[in-house]
């Protein structure tokens, strides 16, 4: 985790390459953790919640994949899905090019956003020379 990303008070929810999925369990079920556990909801709600976020992704197909079985965009779907689920005003995006290797990742970032529906702010925090690949500068490292 870069240092500015430790020094945040404010409630964050973060999607980082070293926060990992639990590979055991399916991406519907990584992000139903959240309400579970966070939420004390029951399970079949959490799992509702957690199916409804991933078609509001406009990713539902990944339901049922598990960590060893994805794409790195599936996983990170999965990761930003678990992280909107906390709903803090804050989504903090650590180092996409890390995670995100396999889809030109700032344009797959804008159209999650999009589609997304959150009344928070989304940061990226990336490294400088990754600067110019997004509209708006990003924090960086």
């Amino acid at each position: 985790m870069c240092r500015a990303v430790a020094a945040l008070s404010d409630p964050v929810a973060r999607v980082a390459l070293e926060l990992p999925l639990r590979a055991n369990l399916s991406a519907l079920d990584n992000i139903a953790l959240i309400p579970i556990y966070q939420r004390h909801h029951g399970v079949a709600e959490s799992t509702r919640q957690a199916r409804q976020l991933l078609e509001r992704l406009g990713h539902g197909e990944i339901a049922a994949l598990r960590d060893p079985d994805m794409t790195p965009a599936q996983r990170f779907i999965t990761k930003l899905a678990r992280a909107l689920m906390l709903k803090r005003p804050r989504l903090l995006i650590d180092r996409p090019g890390a995670m995100l290797y396999d889809v030109p990742y700032p344009d797959f970032i804008r159209q999650l956003a999009s589609t997304a529906e959150t009344g928070g702010t989304w940061d990226i925090y990336d490294f400088d020379w990754n600067r110019v690949l997004y509209t708006h500068a990003p924090h960086s490292e």
